[in-house]
């Protein structure tokens, strides 16, 4: 099994669900809240650097491994 670092972020969010033992009919689910609740940390997230940037101005956080989907949700 490799890291969570070289790990696409939708698989993360799958191995998060088969992690806590979801139900199969209620996987699809799951899946869907956790996928909102990562949107919905990189929202934050940006927000919140946009408030410390001088600028007002900020970028999103780039989700681009498993650690990153960890740290968020």
């Amino acid at each position: 099994m490799s890291n969570a670092l070289g790990i696409n972020p939708q698989v993360m969010i799958n191995r998060i669900v088969e992690r806590t033992g979801t139900p199969a009919e209620a996987q699809l689910g799951k899946v869907a809240e956790l996928s909102l609740a990562l949107q919905r940390a990189i929202t934050d997230e940006q927000a919140k650097a946009e408030m410390l940037s001088p600028t007002g101005q900020a970028e999103a956080p780039v989700v681009d491994s498993g650690a990153v989907v960890d740290r968020l949700i």
